[in-house]
């Protein structure tokens, strides 16, 4: 009986496809750029200020007609006159989310709600340097 060599091995693997690989290497760049701009842009802001003028607990479409009728520019689905309730989605969940950070609260699933307490004007502040 032989020692089987690596190259045998390797052939009994199942090696995913280069191309397929980088393909998804390059969604998740671009997911990743886009999560940044977003958070970036100070538009969870909007959402909040959104979401204090609905009645509570509200599900994810609620909030986005919401967000959508104070800044439809961002908000709206290019080339639709509707909203747009991925960018929502992107805002509320992930790690670095609304939901993860304690800003808002998930009352049950597809169901949301401010909580008590919270100053959104206060999420804002800035410490002054003295």
């Amino acid at each position: 009986m032989s020692q089987r060599s690596l190259w045998e091995y390797a052939e009994e693997q199942q090696v995913p496809d280069l191309d397929r690989e980088h393909q998804r290497a390059d969604r998740e760049e671009s997911r990743r750029r886009n999560f940044k701009k977003l958070r970036a842009s100070g538009h969870w802001l909007t959402l909040l200020r959104a979401a204090r003028s609905i009645p509570q607990p509200f599900t994810l479409n609620d909030i986005s007609v919401a967000v959508w009728r104070a800044c439809p520019e961002f908000f709206g689905m290019r080339g639709y006159p509707y909203p747009d309730n991925h960018k929502v989605h992107y805002i509320l969940y992930g790690t670095r989310g609304l939901i993860a950070k304690g800003i808002l609260e998930r009352v049950s699933e597809g169901l949301f709600r401010l909580p008590d307490d919270l100053e959104i004007e206060s999420l804002f502040e800035t410490p002054s340097i003295e």
